[in-house]
């Protein structure tokens, strides 16, 4: 009953909210993760003189802050070639999901190659994106890509650090207009204008999951608190279709050709992105 329901809102309103799908152990895992990503960057940083302090001590929620005090013009807004660590494979070939993920696209599922992890600053311009369709970044195809995007957050979001934005029922319009703006696409006025109004805020906990269509209008609130909202967000995709891309991305589940699949998580540790 509780999958009917989530596969209905999805086909329905565009999306569903799925609270404590990940355990405390995936979470953990994946903070881990992160920690590693933000490691890195720190050594990085001290070798180039821009540091005197690897703020190790600092909380998960606000070191990168500390980290890129003087030089907020370098501060990464995104990661993705770099997570092909163990603890992300927790959350893209989490059980739960893909079960849920399968009724949606069948039993030959991919992870599309664009999977992120995004520290979003607080008054950052450049991670304040707009409302948008990620079917508006690919091609005139994209509307026959058939995929299920995932968004969770690895700290509480809320209208105040920067969640999520939704407007329900707005993937019936197919793909709509796109302009470039500064940093991203944004949807033309002449569609978003008459139902911007129906927008709903995604204030979730870590844990929850928010999986939604490729052709919801959606975007992210302005940051405007003391701390870091880290979240991920990654795509599934029929993997019996192209990606319509270059790169592949990665087999997570197929009755076709299981041999083909990423075994586990030191297997997902092993690869890299394509």
């Amino acid at each position: 009953l509780i999958m009917d329901k989530i596969i209905e809102s999805f086909h329905n309103q565009g999306f569903a909210i799925i609270h404590d799908v990940l355990e405390d152990s995936c979470l953990e895992a994946l903070k881990r993760d992160c920690e590693i990503l933000v490691n890195t960057l720190a050594r990085r940083r001290l070798e180039e003189g821009k540091l005197t302090d690897l703020f190790a001590d600092s909380p998960f929620e606000t070191r990168l802050i500390h980290l890129f005090e003087n030089y907020l013009d370098e501060v990464p807004t995104i990661f993705r070639s770099e997570l092909h660590l163990e603890g992300f494979y927790l959350l893209f070939a989490h059980p739960r999901l893909l079960e849920i993920v399968e009724q949606v696209l069948g039993s030959e599922i991919r992870i599309y190659p664009n999977y992120s992890v995004r520290p979003k600053l607080p008054e950052n311009k450049r991670t304040e994106v707009l409302w948008h369709q990620d079917a508006g970044y690919t091609s005139g195809n994209s509307e026959i890509l058939r995929m299920v995007n995932v968004w969770t957050p690895l700290v509480p979001v809320n209208r105040r650090n920067g969640c999520m934005q939704f407007v329900p029922n707005s993937h019936r319009n197919g793909v709509v207009r796109h302009e470039q703006d500064q940093y991203y696409l944004r949807i033309h006025d002449d569609d978003l204008k008459p139902i911007a109004d129906q927008a709903i805020p995604i204030e979730i906990n870590p844990k929850d999951i928010a999986i939604f269509s490729n052709l919801l209008f959606h975007r992210g609130l302005p940051n405007r608190s003391n701390h870091i909202r880290w979240s991920i967000d990654f795509r599934y995709q029929d993997a019996t279709q192209s990606t319509l891309r270059s790169a592949t991305g990665h087999l997570l589940r197929s009755k076709i050709s299981p041999e083909k699949t990423v075994r586990d998580a030191k297997h997902w540790a092993s690869l890299s992105f394509q």
